[in-house]
């Protein structure tokens, strides 16, 4: 997570720009949606990424800093092509 931080942010604030301008357009609706996309992106990129994501993992502990779908690798693990230091056949 720590070393995405800065291209999420970056990309967070060509967002923001590109959907502000859209508020200075003449026609109303386009005007409403750069607003509020440019609002949700700030909200998003501050507030949901810097405070909530970061006390949600912390309240998760372990149970949150994996991968989903692949098993945790242990400590002292084995050789490849063993389970367990137990050699597997191919």
């Amino acid at each position: 997570m720590a070393r995405s931080a800065g291209v999420v942010t970056s990309a967070a604030a060509v967002m923001v720009a590109v959907f502000a301008l859209f508020g200075t357009l003449s026609e109303l609706g386009l005007k409403q949606l750069g607003v509020g996309l440019a609002v949700a992106v700030l909200l998003d990129a501050t507030v949901v990424r810097g405070l909530v994501l970061p006390a949600a993992l912390r309240l998760m502990g372990r149970r949150g800093g994996g991968r989903p779908g692949r098993p945790a690798v242990p400590a002292q693990g084995g050789a490849a092509g063993t389970v367990r230091g137990e050699a597997v056949d191919a």
